[in-house]
């Protein structure tokens, strides 16, 4: 029996939600990966006292951090809980380990917000570069925390039993 909070889904449509949320997982990821080459790419460089050759790069790094955070917040996490929802009836306590995840996320979005307000523009880069390589440790370690906290998400909501399941309803 549906509930308002979990209503159920045709096979079908069940089926095509879940590919739709696999393929913005997918692009999300990928989107992920991208930061973490340019990051490793930023780390990498010699001498930040050169601004020349770090400031096109950290603006770069601050605007696919904000796009990748954004797209997180407003969009993937919505999605996730959503399916969560759908799926409380088969997966209990989901939707309660989404939502504490969720919060657990807040401080590294702080960090990552923090970071772009010191670096996204050239004035705001050179007159932090002195501290880049600190900052830079710190963002690394707390998006660490933050890619475990949504691999977690990830595989506790939209795991591969649930195509699996929308699959074998839709014979």
């Amino acid at each position: 029996m549906a509930t308002p909070h979990s209503p159920v889904l045709h096979p079908s449509a069940a089926l095509e939600r879940w590919r739709r949320i696999e393929a913005l997982l997918h692009a999300w990821l990928e989107q992920r990966r991208r930061l973490l080459v340019l990051l490793c790419s930023i780390q990498g460089l010699e001498g930040f006292q050169r601004p020349g050759s770090i400031q096109n790069q950290v603006r770069e790094f601050c605007q696919l951090l904000m796009d990748y955070i954004s797209a997180g917040h407003f969009e993937i996490y919505q999605e996730l809980v959503r399916e969560a929802r759908l799926g409380a009836a088969h997966r209990g306590g989901t939707v309660n380990l989404a939502s504490r995840i969720l919060h657990q996320l807040d401080p590294s979005t702080e960090e990552a917000l923090a970071f772009n307000e010191d670096f996204d523009t050239d004035d705001h880069c050179l007159s932090q570069l002195e501290v880049l390589p600190e900052r830079l440790t710190r963002l690394t370690e707390m998006l660490e925390e933050r890619f475990a906290l949504e691999d977690q998400l990830i595989l506790s909501v939209h795991s591969r039993d649930t195509a699996e399941r929308a699959r074998v309803l839709n014979f």
